[in-house]
């Protein structure tokens, strides 16, 4: 009789509170399914470990409240390390403009840490069968945000420069990060960003980015 027993599905987590990440490696690796085969609490031995391993993880599971580092710059980096890395966001923060980033990022769901164990187990599955997972919180706050500006309007085009400006700002890049990307000076950025928020009919960086989201602009 053939052995038909599958591997368990390898976690990594990036986690800096030591108590919250001793009871995720507990519920993870306590699953037939899952391990949690490593734990980093700053996110330098993440990447240490990433430049050194030959084999990176199914799935790693993603604080936004990080030392040294803010997590939403740390999903960026190890999606540019490694483009096919599946990453779960497991966080206390559930702000609209962090989950849109996130998303926008590369990560394959948004769980908060006040979620049913049970929950984010399913949730790890689902990313792993390639659903998405969201804390219903989360999913209840992107549905309303969506529906409270009601019908998209017509909007005036936008050039190939302001697309690019505004295509970095929902990735979650600084004026001057965007300047350094597209090689203009921040006061240019400024300028085009003005003429973004004009043309979209919206005041604040983060109205730009919700909108650019729901009309698909980026």
């Amino acid at each position: 009789m053939s052995d038909t027993t599958t591997a368990p599905l390898r976690i990594w987590i990036l986690e800096d509170h030591a108590n919250f990440a001793k009871q995720i490696t507990r519920l993870i690796s306590g699953e037939d399914d899952l391990i949690c085969e490593k734990a980093f609490s700053h996110p330098d031995d993440l990447f240490a470990e990433l430049n050194y391993c030959t084999s990176p993880p199914d799935l790693l599971m993603l604080d936004l409240g990080l030392p040294g580092k803010d997590g939403l710059q740390v999903l960026r980096e190890v999606k540019v390390k490694v483009p096919e890395q599946k990453v779960v966001i497991l966080t206390s923060f559930d702000d609209r403009e962090r989950v849109y980033r996130a998303i926008c990022n590369g990560a394959s769901g948004y769980l908060l840490k006040t979620a049913d164990p049970d929950d984010i187990l399913s949730g790890i599955r689902d990313v792993m069968q390639g659903s998405a997972a969201l804390s219903s919180p989360i999913a209840n706050m992107i549905l309303e945000g969506f529906a409270k500006h009601g019908p998209v309007d017509e909007t005036e085009p936008l050039t190939s420069r302001e697309e690019e400006v505004l295509r970095l700002l929902v990735k979650g890049f600084i004026k001057k990060e965007i300047g350094d990307q597209l090689d203009i000076s921040q006061h240019t950025v400024d300028m085009h960003l003005r003429s973004v928020y004009r043309k979209l009919h919206v005041r604040t960086q983060t109205e730009a980015v919700s909108k650019a989201l729901r009309k698909g602009l980026v």
